[in-house]
């Protein structure tokens, strides 16, 4: 790897002032980024956590919306009752995505920013009709999916 700074903010203003920084990315479960890092793909000179940030955790049922936060790990989704009572098909694909080590750290923002065409979640919310939120805007699933490891993300914008 090479060098870098570590980030924790602790405020999503925070992260957008870190993101000043072009260079800089954004680290949610880590399950894509840190093995890049590992084998030197990319080269950040900043690294921001999101996991100090609590209004990106948590799933809550707000009347006939279910929104999970950014930082919701496959394991809480896959465990939720609001998730199996709304949407059981969803709790059950987070049940299996990789191997319970990616479970247990692997984050539905995580996976949702990152578009890996190996990715559930991109499928399932484009199928679901649902809507990304970010710190700036809502997007349509459908339109926030611009291509393989592309979305509609603009520079400074982050999934919540």
């Amino acid at each position: 790897m090479y060098e870098f700074e570590y980030q924790k903010p602790a405020s999503l203003d925070d992260v957008t002032r870190l993101l000043g920084d072009e260079d800089a990315k954004l680290v949610a479960g880590g399950m894509t980024l840190i093995p890049t890092l590992k084998l030197r793909l990319a080269k950040p000179t900043q690294l921001i956590d999101l996991g100090a940030i609590p209004s990106l955790k948590g799933i809550t049922d707000e009347r006939d919306t279910i929104v999970i936060g950014a930082m919701t790990r496959h394991a809480e989704v896959n465990r939720s009752d609001v998730v199996k009572r709304a949407i059981p098909a969803l709790a059950a694909m987070a049940g299996m995505i990789g191997d319970p080590a990616v479970r247990n750290r692997g984050t539905i923002g995580g996976s949702i920013a990152n578009n890996d065409p190996a990715a559930d979640y991109p499928a399932a919310i484009v199928a679901l009709n649902a809507t990304v939120r970010t710190n700036k805007r809502e997007i349509p699933a459908d339109q926030f999916f611009t291509g393989m490891f592309e979305t509609a993300l603009q520079p400074g914008e982050v999934v919540t």
